[in-house]
């Protein structure tokens, strides 16, 4: 009896499962492996020695093994595993929390943009901003679908940055729009049109760049408004030929065309380039504003095929035809065409 309970007692103890430890270790180094790879790395060389560890004492006779060390050897692993995965979902919900932010901040911002870019004087830097803000919140916005939020703040924070071109260059050409000096002349040419159409009973014609609208008076009340579409820079004012900007100031129709005589069913020509408008070309050829070989340009109208949705013109104004129909019918030669940045009806 003795025998017997002294050869059981200093027997081996039974193996020890290990299958749900390794099990939690490789979920672990899935888990890990995306967002920190060389943990993974070292998860991987610590479940190796597990493993080794068990295999070995398997192998090794009772009498010369050494017990305990299997266990060591998974506990090491399991707390291995167990603080990598914390770090690493502390890490991924911090980049997810700020990412959501960013994500719905870009998104308002690059809609802003989009809408932005389609004004009159946006030019090729500010499309090429505009497209690399929408490709970069294309791919943060797969990243985030794909619950892969590595280096989506930097994205973000790119997009957000391209979209600011966007919206600074916008707010520059909106800026003129806002000077007092500006508005009270462009007020007092406004107000002295449609004066003198009262006086006379005749018609005129006041053009709102900013509002994209074609005024129409006759004894000087508003007979009819239509919406307008300006030169693809139409928000500058014209200075030369090329610039496709459309003119401010005071001018008058000179010529009536219609049928074969123009390419755009109907048009009125105006003035362009009156007395100041020449003034001012000098002036900045001195300056050295404007370039040495430009000429001021001409063939200003307000003519039809319009209705395009967005600004298209060398600096003309278009209206869609059924529109240019009532403006032809009401301007005759010497018609007063006053064309402003903006002004209060």
């Amino acid at each position: 009896m003795v025998l017997t309970a002294l050869t059981w007692g200093c027997g081996r103890p039974p193996a020890r499962d290990v299958t749900g430890f390794r099990r939690g270790v490789q979920r672990a180094i899935k888990l890990v492996r995306r967002d920190a790879p060389q943990r993974a790395r070292q998860l991987e060389r610590l479940l190796g020695d597990a493993e080794v560890a068990t295999a070995g004492e398997s192998a090794t006779p009772w009498w010369e093994g050494s017990f305990g060390r299997t266990e060591m050897a998974w506990a090491r692993t399991m707390r291995a595993a167990s603080q990598a995965t914390r770090e690493v979902r502390a890490t991924r919900s911090a980049m997810e929390a700020r990412a959501g932010g960013l994500l719905q901040a870009a998104r308002a911002e690059v809609v802003r943009a989009r809408a932005q870019i389609r004004e009159a004087g946006m030019g090729r830097r500010e499309a090429a901003a505009m497209e690399r803000a929408a490709n970069r919140l294309t791919t943060v916005e797969r990243l985030v679908r794909a619950d892969s939020y590595h280096g989506v703040a930097t994205e973000l924070e790119a997009a957000r940055a391209d979209a600011a071109i966007v919206h600074s260059v916008w707010t520059a050409l909106h800026a003129r729009f806002s000077d007092p000096g500006l508005r009270r002349q462009w007020q007092q040419w406004a107000n002295e049109t449609i004066e003198a159409s009262r006086r006379s009973g005749e018609a005129a014609i006041v053009i709102d760049k900013l509002r994209r609208q074609v005024h129409v008076y006759r004894g000087g009340r508003a007979v009819g408004s239509f919406p307008a579409e300006l030169g693809a820079n139409g928000l500058r004012r014209k200075e030369h030929s090329g610039d496709r900007a459309t003119p401010e100031g005071r001018y008058r129709v000179t010529q009536r065309k219609n049928g074969h005589s123009t390419r755009y069913y109907k048009a009125l020509l105006i003035n362009y380039p009156n007395d100041e408008d020449r003034m001012r070309f000098a002036l900045g050829k001195v300056r050295g504003s404007i370039p040495s070989r430009v000429s001021i340009g001409n063939l200003i109208e307000i003519h039809g095929e319009g209705g395009q949705g967005h600004d298209w013109t060398d600096g003309c104004v278009a209206l869609a035809n059924s529109d240019m129909d009532r403006v032809f019918a009401a301007a005759d030669d010497g018609t007063p065409v006053t064309i402003v940045g903006t002004y209060e009806r």
